[in-house]
């Protein structure tokens, strides 16, 4: 007859069981860790240089979850039946990844939680999980021996590279003794392989490698397909939250400074029927060669129109036909959709000259709310190759702007249909464009009233007073300034020199701002303490401390210049439908005011390249007909001097600095631990009130078999408890009641007997009788329970 469940006792955990069990545990827990390790290399030997995700970092984050996750199930396994308490685990691992998602100190964290709950839910319900740990350590060797000999992987570059190999020796040895040895009773154990796991084996390899990029590709797309829905649900939820729940690449004028780590979250969708890229002909292969596309995406100044009067009247006082402009400008259109952003600007292309919401509706001022995902807007801009040694030319060029007396709105915008084939009347009306050329025509007489332009600090005090603030600038500043610009002629030459000299100026965003921790991008105090800081002490930072350097350089230099926010999009040289602009793209760049052109863009951040690194290349086909001169080709028109020569010590500020970010990343951890552990607090509550619920349900409604045989369960646990000898389960009865305090031995032989001819009475033995429920459950409660305790 097959044994009925629970007609014996509950085997106790014996060391030998605790034993295997722990065994079982470490060798899956060094599975995992060669499997996400190799498939991490996988996924970085792909992806290139597309992202910059820390293998080291990632991987161990993997393991450390995957261990969290293990610890949990084995927790609520106390409580609930093995099959659920497998998947209980990942409602804190929801919670998890809802807390660290957005999280920029610590990116890739949030994949690391999806990965490591998805493989503990895999490996809890795989089945024949022995035969997968046997002959998949041996698919894990040859996968590390190809990448290894191939592609030069796990050199002992990292640490992981050695960790993974020590994990793959130790299933390797134990998997070829299982292999070999498995009727042998004095087989080693498997914590004889973990001692020896630190010796790495040669092994053979084979010479063509395992194509793991349709594997890769689908890993891909199904945590990118939780993470969106995640975000989703992330982004949602910060409008209810409240502001500052949900962070993005995009900033304000409220940034610091102080260290930052990229993400790669899609926070614009850009759609244009340009092609993404530029063709030109190399002069030295006489080839020709694809230049990618680069736009700047500025937030919160919408259609900047006074800049295209500005560019009109440039031209036209330079006497620039539709060929000469055509060589470095041309007239775009951008459709621009809003992901996962949390912010009311406008966010257009530089020189954007007319802005349509969804509607067709023209754009006129910042919306008041924060736009949502899926918020869209179509942008008409004029697309300027500041690099361009044509543009260069006209912009050093000093000419007679005695023309501009003629430039009317008629002729501006017959001018503009002749340059580009549409009128200015598409973008603004006569009153606009007249308030506009007042405007202009007023800064240039009170700027040729007040002095030249090397005086032009007094002459654009009164006009542009909140980009001509030097408030906070000190000495050194003032006399590194007048060092760089020394030898130049105008302000152009002047811009370019300040932007080279801080090209020299290392890249990192593992930085530090100003002195004060309290200064930013918003005030001329901050900028200058930002800029004064990466100028002359740590001497290395990100575009916020180049940016704000070249605007106080400027400043001090008598040019206007103002810090704009936004992203710095260099498009891919095949064509898409759409492309996505991600949070690592976010940006922040200078622009200097120059007398006749207005506002220029200039890219001192090391890390990207200048308007000339990127220029579209575009040549004319008569020299002499465009009047390009050699000088158009732009160099450096001064010598520059090199940065200053500091120590490297840490200061009391910088001590200061350090502790202020230690205790942000313990604020943090702080964050990001008490709600998961009052998940789990308020789980294990839940669970034990639950499981004494259903307990109590089934026996107050059960049969008196069924209450029966929870009674005997709760006895025999009882018992066990309180045994004072050690007590061996042999699967009979009669051990317990010879353990059983003598007061209740001889009512618990007649509980026994009913309960042993209730399970091997069959069908012609008597039923459980009222009396000996009741007696079952006297004998419970003097064992010291009132109430069902949980199985």
């Amino acid at each position: 007859m097959p044994r009925i469940q629970g007609s014996s006792s509950e085997k106790i955990q014996s060391p030998e069981k605790v034993t295997s069990l722990f065994a079982d545990e470490l060798r899956l827990h060094l599975f995992v860790l060669s499997l996400v390790s190799i498939c991490t290399e996988v996924f970085l030997l792909l992806k290139g240089n597309e992202t910059d995700l820390e293998r080291g970092f990632f991987i161990m984050s993997v393991i450390s979850f995957f261990l969290f996750f293990s610890a949990l199930e084995y927790l609520f396994g106390f409580f609930i039946i093995s099959s659920i308490s497998s998947v209980f685990h990942i409602l804190p691992a929801l919670l998890l990844f809802a807390l660290l998602k957005d999280n920029e100190a610590w990116p890739y964290l949030d994949i690391a939680v999806v990965v490591a709950a998805v493989l503990r839910v895999l490996f809890a319900f795989i089945r024949k999980k022995e035969l997968v740990l046997l002959w998949g350590c041996f698919v894990l060797d040859i996968a590390a021996l190809c990448l290894f000999f191939e592609w030069k992987a796990f050199s002992g570059k990292y640490y992981t590279d050695k960790l993974l190999f020590i994990c793959l020796t130790v299933l390797t040895l134990s998997a070829l003794q299982k292999l070999i040895y498995a009727l042998r009773e004095d087989a080693f154990p498997f914590y004889y392989f973990a001692i020896v796991g630190i010796i790495v084996l040669a092994l053979p390899m084979g010479n063509k490698p395992i194509d793991w990029t349709p594997v890769v590709d689908a890993g891909v797309r199904i945590v990118q397909g939780v993470r969106n829905a995640a975000d989703d649900v992330s982004y949602y939820l910060s409008f209810t939250f409240g502001e500052g729940s949900y962070v993005t690449g995009y900033s304000s004028l409220g940034v610091t400074g102080n260290s930052i780590k990229r993400t790669e979250k899609t926070q614009l969708i850009l759609r244009t029927e340009d092609k993404p890229f530029h063709i030109y002909t190399d002069d030295d292969t006489d080839t020709n060669m694809k230049m990618r596309r680069t736009v700047y995406l500025q937030g919160g100044r919408g259609a900047d129109k006074k800049q295209l009067v500005y560019f009109l009247k440039f031209l036209y006082e330079r006497g620039a036909d539709k060929e000469m402009a055509m060589l470095f400008s041309q007239l775009s259109h951008m459709d621009i959709e809003y992901a996962y952003l949390d912010t009311a600007d406008e966010i257009a292309p530089v020189n954007s000259i007319l802005l349509t919401d969804s509607k067709g509706e023209a754009i006129s001022k910042g919306s008041t709310t924060k736009h949502k995902k899926g918020y869209s807007i179509s942008a008409r801009f004029i697309d300027i190759d500041y690099g361009s040694p044509y543009l260069i030319g006209l912009l050093r060029e000093n000419v007679d702007t005695s023309v501009s007396d003629s430039f009317s709105y008629e002729t501006a915008s017959g001018y503009m249909k002749e340059l580009y084939g549409i009128g200015l009347e598409k973008f603004l009306d006569r009153g606009e464009f007249e308030a506009i050329l007042s405007e202009i025509e007023h800064s240039l007489s009170t700027t040729s009233k007040k002095g030249d332009l090397s005086n032009g600090e007094i002459a654009y005090k009164d006009l542009y007073p909140e980009y001509t603030d030097t408030d906070g600038a000190s000495d050194r500043m003032k006399k590194l300034a007048a060092e760089i610009t020394s030898g130049a002629k105008n302000d152009y030459d002047k811009c370019k020199a300040i932007e080279g000299y801080l090209r020299q100026y290392t890249y990192s965003t593992n930085a530090v701002g100003g002195h004060d921790p309290d200064s930013d991008m918003s005030t001329s105090e901050g900028i200058a303490d930002i800029a004064d800081r990466f100028l002359f002490e740590t001497e290395q930072g990100y575009c916020v401390h180049y940016a704000a350097s070249m605007i106080m350089l400027l400043r001090l230099s008598g040019i206007p210049a103002r810090v704009c926010v936004g992203y710095r999009y260099a498009f891919p040289f095949d064509a898409r439908k759409e492309y996505v602009v991600s949070s690592s793209c976010a940006h922040i760049w200078p622009e200097a005011f120059m007398k006749d052109a207005g506002w220029i863009p200039f890219e001192p951040t090391k890390a990207y390249s200048t308007a000339t690194d990127h220029s579209w290349h575009r040549k004319a086909k008569v020299e002499s007909e465009t009047q390009v001169a050699d000088s158009y080709n732009y160099e450096y028109p001064v010598e520059l001097p090199a940065i200053p020569e500091v120590s490297v010590t840490i200061d009391s500020e910088t001590e200061a600095s350090v502790d202020a970010e230690e205790e942000k990343l313990a604020v943090r951890i702080f964050k990001v631990a008490w709600p998961v552990a009052l998940s789990i607090v308020l789980l294990l509550i839940v669970l034990v009130l639950g499981t004494s619920a259903i307990t109590w349900f089934r026996y107050k409604h059960g049969t008196p078999e069924k209450k029966l045989s929870m009674d005997v369960e709760v006895i025999k646990k009882l018992i066990l408890k309180k045994a004072e000898n050690e007590f061996t389960d042999r699967g009979l009865l009669s051990d317990y009641t010879d353990a059983a305090p003598d007061e209740v031995r001889a009512d618990l032989e007649i509980v026994f007997n009913a309960y042993y001819r209730m399970i091997y009475g069959g069908s012609d033995a008597a039923s459980v009788t009222a009396k000996e429920n009741d007696l079952a459950r006297m004998v419970r409660e003097k064992l010291g329970s009132g109430t069902i305790i949980d199985r």
